[in-house]
Formats: structure tokens, sequence, C-alpha cells
């Protein structure tokens, strides 16, 4: 059974081009999605850029934005695998992979957006320039670095976002979102050492921020890792997960180790933040089966069917309802 690779809170190491819809708009249906835009602080972002994106074209779909409360929706998309993606000055963009349904609700697709590194220019002090970040004095070559940085990142540069992040690092080596954001790129380059390294540093710094968590337990859950993801993940609160993904991949790693009662709880932790999501019903038909439920497991692979008949498993499912009948 294989990982799954995490795009949402990670989010906030993606930087985002977002395609022009497509003249025919294969894209458009009957389903309706809404969902939010808060900062970390759980206050809303208003003004923030809605992105939603077909993933059978790649380029079709629509953009909005949220009103003052931070809350955006729209109706007429086709249902199916999209890519929903927000971002707003001053944050580090996001998205998530998620599955829309026409004729039901479906789950909000909630974000929330952690603030960029910024250098700040300051009032003039006896006729010079202080630039600070978090209160701390810095140098103007710092403050080009990260300006730098944060170019090179939304342009999907990575060595030089990471080059000069980590020449703003010297400087700033407790700065906890330039630790993520270093973190950040070493994941999207796939560098797990690295990337864990600096997620690691950023959680010393503040323990209760959920962020450098869900990164730590995201990648040693890809890795392979059951004890040291269940750590991570043991210190983020239920609510503040808003992406299934780091349950879909704890509850692989927790059946990869023949341990399917606790993986088919994983799953049914995926389901709970999105109920519709096709795979999750799949992967806990498998822990089912392995635990003997059989009646169960052929209730999640009908699932799976009604929800992707066509999908990448859908031809291992009919075998397998066949061989539980």
């Amino acid at each position: 059974m294989r990982l799954r690779s995490a795009v949402g809170i990670l989010l906030v190491g993606t930087a985002l081009s977002v395609a022009r819809t497509t003249a025919a708009q294969e894209w458009t249906g009957r389903a309706r999605v809404e969902g939010t835009v808060k900062n970390e602080k759980g206050e809303p972002i208003p003004g923030a850029k809605i992105s939603l994106r077909w993933t059978q074209s790649g380029k079709g779909g629509p953009d909005t934005k949220t009103d003052a409360k931070g809350k955006w929706a729209f109706f007429g998309l086709t249902g199916g695998e999209w890519i929903c993606s927000a971002e707003a000055p001053g944050y580090i963009p996001a998205k998530y992979p998620v599955h829309v349904t026409e004729g039901e609700r479906n789950q909000p697709i909630d974000f929330q957006l952690h603030a960029q590194v910024q250098a700040q220019e300051q009032a003039p002090a006896e006729s010079h320039e202080e630039l600070q970040v978090g209160g701390k004095k810095i140098s103007k070559e710092a403050s080009e670095a990260i300006e730098k940085g944060n170019a090179a990142f939304a342009a999907k540069n990575l060595p030089e976002a990471r080059e000069n992040y980590l020449r703003a690092l010297q400087e700033l080596p407790d700065n906890e979102p330039l630790l993520m954001r270093v973190a950040a790129v070493y994941s999207a380059e796939n560098n797990t050492a690295e990337a864990l390294k600096y997620a690691r540093k950023a959680a010393e710094v503040d323990a209760t921020d959920v962020y450098p968590w869900l990164l730590i337990a995201t990648i040693e859950l890809q890795n392979g890792n059951l004890d040291a993801g269940k750590a991570a993940l043991d210190k983020v609160p239920d609510e503040k997960v808003t992406s299934p993904e780091v349950y879909m991949n704890l509850g692989i790693v927790l059946y990869n180790k023949k341990k399917p009662a606790e993986a088919e709880a994983a799953f049914g932790k995926a389901l709970a933040k999105n109920p519709d999501l096709a795979d999750a019903y799949y992967y806990r038909g498998l822990s089912r089966m392995q635990e003997g439920h059989k009646p169960e497991a052929k209730a999640d692979f009908r699932k799976y069917l009604e929800l992707a008949p066509n999908g990448s498993e859908s031809k291992d499912v009919k075998e397998l309802l066949n061989a539980l009948k």
C-alpha cells in the first residue's frame, strides 16, 4: 500500500501559478463548494483569492474571493477531483486536493494561512533606517535576502529561495516563520532530512504552533516512521487538522505494519475531514478485510465504487467484492 503525498498544510511550502479558465468550461456542473480563509489566530482574511482547478484538465476552473468575514462559495462545478488553493498578500499560499460531489452537500474547505516572513521598515531613528523582523533588528542584507527568498519561492525557484532564506536565517536563527519556510523549501525539494531538521527547530521555538508538528508528522509517516509520526500528530488537536492526508498516511503505515484496527480508526478520521474521499473507503475496506470484518469491508468497497466508479482502484475493488460474496 503506497503512501500519499500531502498537499494541504504544506502547503505552507507550495506557491501557486494559477491558470485561466478554458473557453469550453468543461468543468461546469451542479456542485456547490464553500469554505473560509483565516489566519493562524482564527481571524478572517477578506479578499483572499480562491482558485479551483479541475484535475482532469489541469487548467479549467474558476476563481473567486472571500467576503468581509473570510467566507467564500461557488456553485457550478462538475463532480470529481479538484485542487483548491488560497492566497492573500502577506500570507503563505496553501492548496488542498478535494473530492467534489454533485447532488450532495460537500464538506467545507477551510484554509488557515500562515503569515509570510516580512522585513518591516520602521520609522527613521536619528537619520538612519531601522529594519526589524519579529521585533529583532536585522541588516539591510538580511532584509533583502528575505524579500528575494519570498520572490523566488513564489516563482518556484526553490534553490534560490533556499539560498536566500538560509542567508537571512544567520541573523534570525530563532524566527519560527523563517524556519518553517526553510523547512517547506526542503520538503518541496524532497530533502526530508533537512525539512525535518528545520521543522523541529521551529517546534522548539514555539511548541504550541501546530504547523511544525503537522509537517513533522507528515514527513515521518511518509517515511514509514510510525512512532515518530504519531508522536508529532499527538501534538496537534484534531480540530486543527484541516486536510485528511495526514490521517491517510497514518492509516497506510498502520495497515502496512499489520495494525488493521488502528488503521481503520485513522481512515475513519480522514473520512471525518472529507466524507467523500473515495480512497479512504478503499483503504478502510482493506483494513476491515484484514480484521475479518467482511460486511463492513463490502460496505466500504461499494461506497468507493459509488464515489469513483472509474477510479484507479475500481478494478481491484470489483474483484474484492466478488471474492467476499
